[in-house]
């Protein structure tokens, strides 16, 4: 019996199967060595209750397809990504790894992960380099002596990374050529196999690789469009014109860190974007209104919510989902909100109702100076202690918030 494709090593009295890894997990004595940081506990429960000396792991190589094949539940490039390097970086045992594209005369970083991430991305490398010759030639290259290679020292350099070693291995789409997977530092240097579960590997995600970068730069140019459209209606009071992009990266953040799927954070930042889209049908006069409000003015100006589930409902591929942003945002769970006065709230709802007010009491207003972050996290969460807000998303607010 062979276990799952993301146990790389079981460890049982005087007992190990497989490899060891930084990310491990015990059970009834038993300790599992795992690929990354997502598994199936239930999974691993279970097999503790077998004959776990009958319990067999993968060879790294035969593990690959399997590895790849899960990649494909990604719709997001950044979660692609990531998933692409630390889980190769751990099966391999190397400190860092990263995603160069191919662009007209020079390779590009499309990612990295590991002590150099987040610093070198904007860097072109030049096809002088490692990365360049093993795009080039074509081929796997292993390079465990730095110094008798062609590096290009512009990335260590920025980065504060020192590379000791590289294995790399080109991408293909099909038939066509698009970039270079490497993988950087390992402890006693790469070997022949390192080398072939890279070319394997890379082979594998070319074409999920490009695919859904091009669906990214599909999705952002539509967001794009989308808040555009947005803007110009937050713009019509320029102390909100940042208002519903502000709204829709905090609430994403909090999805995030709620453990939504790819899918259900895209809906979320849709419906952000997109929830105060009914004040287009707000009258300039009542809208921009620098005294009180009367009865009327305000009842009018709750409509905006309304009005706003009304276009968003027009429109194909938008679904219940998404509506509920606009036409629950100021609904709360006491049922003191609008403009339904319900108190069962979607999950969209609740989390654009509590980023809402935060985003409007931390700005600057004609009426108001922006409120520290801290006074207006207290506010919310007095108001969640009276059953007017969802107290988990406020605590993960608390923790996020810019």
């Amino acid at each position: 019996m062979y276990a799952p494709y993301w146990i790389i090593g079981i460890e049982y009295k005087d007992r190990f199967v497989g490899k060891k890894s930084r990310y491990t997990y015990k059970i009834n004595n038993i300790v599992f060595h795992l690929l990354g940081k997502d598994f199936n506990a239930s999974v691993l429960k279970i097999l503790s209750n077998e004959e776990i000396e009958n319990i067999k792991v993968l060879d790294d190589f035969d593990r690959i397809p399997y590895i790849a094949a899960n990649l494909n539940s990604s719709i997001r490039l950044s979660t692609l990504l990531r998933n692409i390097q630390e889980k190769i970086c751990n099966l391999i045992d190397a400190e860092a790894a990263s995603v160069l594209l191919y662009k007209e005369d020079h390779l590009e970083f499309l990612s990295t992960v590991g002590k150099a991430s987040g610093k070198i991305e904007s860097i072109p490398v030049p096809m002088e380099s490692i990365a360049g010759t093993i795009f080039l030639k074509e081929k796997t290259l292993v390079f465990n002596d730095i110094t008798k290679a062609p590096h290009f020292k512009g990335v260590d350099k920025a980065s504060k990374f020192k590379t000791e070693n590289i294995v790399g291995a080109p991408i293909y789409s099909g038939d066509k050529k698009v970039g270079v997977l490497e993988i950087l530092n390992k402890k006693d240097g790469f070997s022949q196999k390192d080398a072939e579960i890279i070319e394997k590997f890379a082979k594998l995600i070319g074409k999920k690789l490009l695919s859904t970068w091009e669906l990214e730069k599909m999705s952002n140019l539509f967001k794009s469009i989308i808040l555009s459209f947005v803007t110009m209606i937050d713009k019509r009071d320029k102390y909100t014109h940042t208002h519903s992009n502000n709204v829709a990266k905090i609430s994403r953040l909090i999805g995030e860190k709620m453990g939504l799927s790819e899918n259900i954070l895209e809906q979320l930042e849709y419906s952000a974007i997109l929830h105060d889209v009914g004040k287009i049908g707000i009258p300039d006069s009542i809208l921009l209104k620098q005294g009180n409000l009367t009865d009327e003015e305000y009842k009018i100006i709750q409509s905006h919510t309304i009005i706003g589930a009304e276009i968003l409902s027009k429109i194909r591929y938008t679904n219940k989902d998404i509506i509920s942003g606009a036409l629950e945002h100021h609904e709360r769970l006491d049922g003191s909100g609008y403009p339904c006065g319900k108190k069962d709230i979607s999950l969209f709802g609740r989390i654009i109702a509590i980023v809402d007010v935060y985003d409007a009491l931390t700005a600057k207003r004609p009426y108001k100076e922006p409120w520290p972050k801290e006074k207006v996290i207290s506010i919310l969460k007095k108001d969640s202690e009276k059953g007017k807000f969802d107290k988990k998303i406020v605590k993960i607010l608390e923790e996020i918030a810019p």
